[in-house]
């Protein structure tokens, strides 16, 4: 059964940039929620949680959202000693450095790094490796599960999240039908990862043993009006600009208006924009 996620009542650090603030509002705040919630209701309360001695990589990560989460959920005496914020795209690693380089974490790099290959970074390093949203986005996700796993360290935990419903894609799809139902629906990265199961399967032939895996189901509604504001904006905006192809001008013009429609269609079946995320903690 999927447990709820609260949402948010998390403000966004004070210490995030500019580029790194936008980013978190476009998804409602979503993918930072979920894993703070992963990790209080979840990594903390298991038998590895992240304390003053651990060395964690935040991988795929973005503009360092999962180093936000940590920060967010965990007191300043527990914070990690140690944390490498990697990513592949260049301007999402200088949005991490601009922003946690503030932040109170003792120590944090940020890096440009194919998650991959991470043939830089020694075997058996990192206490905990957190993989929040990104395993889809992969051409060679066990690839980059194989990597996670070579660099924890034994009984080191891995923590991977992905969509089970990923709210927006819903409503764009919506929005595509109301104006050109004739045209092919905006696809989405790696689709077989929504269905259950998948994420395990790819984890295990990763490396890690069933043994050591633990799953388990969130569920957020996302209700309030500044982060429906924001997700309005990423569907609106050029992020989804694959789902306006072959769309005459005075069409596009109606665009924004038709992905207002189908917000409130969302809002009214479930009282909100609901996301369902898969976690997985799997330990080496």
């Amino acid at each position: 059964m999927a447990s709820h996620v609260q949402h948010p009542n998390l403000p966004l650090p004070d210490y995030f940039s500019k580029f790194a603030g936008v980013y978190i509002r476009q998804t409602g705040q979503s993918t930072l929620s979920i894993l703070a919630d992963v990790i209080t209701e979840n990594v903390q309360t298991s038998a590895h949680p992240i304390g003053p001695d651990s060395v964690v990589h935040d991988t795929a990560a973005g503009p360092g959202v999962g180093a936000a989460a940590i920060v967010a959920r965990l007191p300043k005496d527990q914070l990690p000693k140690e944390v490498l914020v990697s990513d592949n795209v260049a301007m999402m690693v200088s949005a991490a450095r601009d922003s946690l380089t503030a932040s109170p974490l003792p120590r944090v790099e940020c890096k440009e790094l194919d998650s991959q290959n991470l043939s830089s970074v020694p075997d058996n390093y990192f206490t905990h490796s957190i993989d929040n949203f990104s395993i889809f986005t992969f051409f060679r996700p066990v690839d980059a599960v194989r990597e996670t796993y070579r660099t924890l360290q034994p009984g080191g935990l891995a923590v991977f999240t992905c969509w089970r419903r990923f709210a927006p894609m819903f409503i764009v799809h919506s929005a595509q039908k109301k104006l050109r139902p004739d045209l092919p629906l905006m696809p989405t990265p790696n689709p077989q990862f929504f269905e259950e199961g998948v994420l395990q399967k790819v984890v295990e032939e990763g490396g890690f043993e069933k043994g050591n895996i633990s799953m388990v189901e969130k569920v957020l509604v996302v209700a309030d009006d500044e982060n429906i504001a924001g997700l309005v904006m990423l569907m609106s905006g050029p992020m989804m600009s694959k789902a306006r192809e072959g769309y005459t001008t005075e069409e596009e013009a109606k665009w924004a208006e038709s992905v207002k429609q189908s917000v409130n269609e969302e809002v009214k079946q479930f009282g909100g924009i609901r996301f369902e995320a898969y976690a997985l903690l799997a330990t080496k």
